[in-house]
């Protein structure tokens, strides 16, 4: 299996770095959310705090960390060598599928094409392009996937299953749900099989790396806004979810007397009329504001309207809208033997082979793969994407990262699609023909 994993990891790898020289440099993207991430990082390798520090404390600290390790690696400006470390991760998600996909049906050849399939999966290339956590987030939870769905011997293996879980939480805080099922359900596990002392042990090494992160960012999210937090604010996106606010607009005085103003409108929810935009006087997520604002905006609303919302919510994921940032782009991209496409077009089309056949046959993988730990990880991951989505709010970009996952499914679903039918098939061939009656014997009168 190695060598087909490395030969896989090597395509995905060609085909980035190709997007990456020859499309788009995440340089040449730096501005929305990207801007803030670069922002972030560069304040972070100057030593330097912003005006109002609490802005910090909006996103989880993960990825402008690592941005800024890359503009210490290869300069602010290091073109080929951000390319070349974005094209490697890129390429971890596809490598893991092989694994994954091997961990769930016997078959290397299913587990090629499933490494393949995310090797040449247009919204997970597209995405090294940008300065975001879509890129990096979707690497620690393919190898946190990897690492969660074997058979460890010993407690130590479940320790790194806690690092990259860490890892997973301080890019993107809705991990946290991922990493409670998983851990709950090794607990379980190993209190029905081998005894208190195993499943405390495995707990632990599961527990502590995760502690020991969210304690660290607790701390940092309590000294950048004074109030107590995991990781990162997230009454704005409750907002999103709760209420028909498509806007916030807001302005206040930092502490150093400059004043500011900042607005968030999420792109999968653009605004439409003027009560779809909220403008007051203070800190742009400040959790009393928009909580009394929620208050106003779902007094009176009926529950079956609220659970239409929420509906509505997971919907966003798939329908509306496309992955933001790629989806602003329309420039023509050339294919050998293709021409050129609209990026715009190719994103359409890759949306609709998500909605079929991807996730029908994903919905069959899940239900007739293997009962294993492996399954059990990536349906903790997808339960977490549409939780998350209803909650918290959903947009097309947020499932890119989850990709692989139902790559992975929808082949383990032909596969076995196919290996029931053949079964069925060989079973008619071999069923034994009862034989014809012999015929009556001809009697003459006379």
């Amino acid at each position: 299996m190695g060598a087909v994993v490395v030969g896989v990891f090597v395509i995905a790898f060609v085909v980035r770095l190709s997007w990456l020289v020859h499309v788009q440099s995440p340089l040449d993207s730096v501005y929305s959310d990207m801007a803030g991430y670069v922002d972030r990082a560069e304040q972070l390798l100057q030593h330097r705090m912003p005006a109002e520090p609490k802005v910090l404390a909006l996103f989880p600290p993960g990825t402008h960390f690592i941005v800024a390790l890359e503009f210490l690696a290869f300069g602010r400006n290091g073109r080929m060598g951000i390319a070349i470390a974005h094209a490697l991760v890129g390429s971890v998600p596809a490598a893991c599928a092989v694994a994954l996909t091997v961990q769930l049906v016997p078959s290397l050849i299913a587990g090629a094409l499933a490494g393949l399939l995310v090797a040449f999966w247009y919204p997970q290339v597209a995405f090294t392009g940008f300065f975001s956590s879509e890129l990096w987030f979707a690497a620690a939870i393919a190898v946190q996937a990897w690492l969660g769905g074997r058979r460890w011997r010993r407690p130590a293996g479940e320790g790194l299953v806690g690092i990259t879980s860490a890892a997973a939480i301080v890019i993107r805080s809705q991990f946290m749900l991922t990493w409670a099922i998983e851990t709950a359900a090794v607990g379980l596990s190993r209190l029905r099989t081998r005894g208190l002392r195993r499943a405390l042990l495995d707990v632990a090494f599961l527990a502590v790396p995760v502690a020991v992160t969210l304690t660290m960012t607790s701390l940092r999210f309590h000294r950048l806004t004074g109030r107590w937090g995991l990781v990162n604010e997230s009454a704005g996106n409750r907002l999103w979810a709760d209420t028909d606010v498509c806007k916030i607009e807001a302005s206040w005085r930092t502490p150093n007397g400059e004043e500011w103003s900042y607005w968030f409108s999420p792109p999968s929810k653009p605004s439409v009329k003027p009560s779809d935009t909220v403008t007051f006087r203070g800190y742009v997520v400040d959790p009393e504001i928009l909580g009394r604002i929620t208050a106003e905006r779902t007094r009176g609303v009926p529950l079956r309207d609220r659970l239409r919302r929420r509906v509505h919510n997971v919907s966003l994921l798939l329908f509306e809208n496309l992955p933001w940032p790629e989806s602003n782009y329309h420039e023509p991209v050339r294919f050998v033997g293709f021409g050129s496409v609209d990026r715009h077009a190719i994103g359409e089309w890759f949306r609709a082979v998500l909605l079929f056949p991807v996730l029908p046959l994903g919905a069959l993988g899940l239900a007739l793969g293997r009962r294993n730990r492996t399954m059990f990880v990536l349906a903790a991951n997808l339960f977490t994407l549409v939780f998350a989505a209803a909650f918290f709010f959903g947009e097309a970009r947020y499932h890119v990262p989850y990709d692989p996952f139902f790559l992975v499914l929808a082949v383990v679903g032909a596969y076995e699609l196919l290996r029931r039918a053949a079964r069925h098939v060989a079973r008619r061939r071999l069923r034994p023909v009862a034989p014809e009656p012999a015929p009556a014997p001809v009697t003459s009168a006379g």
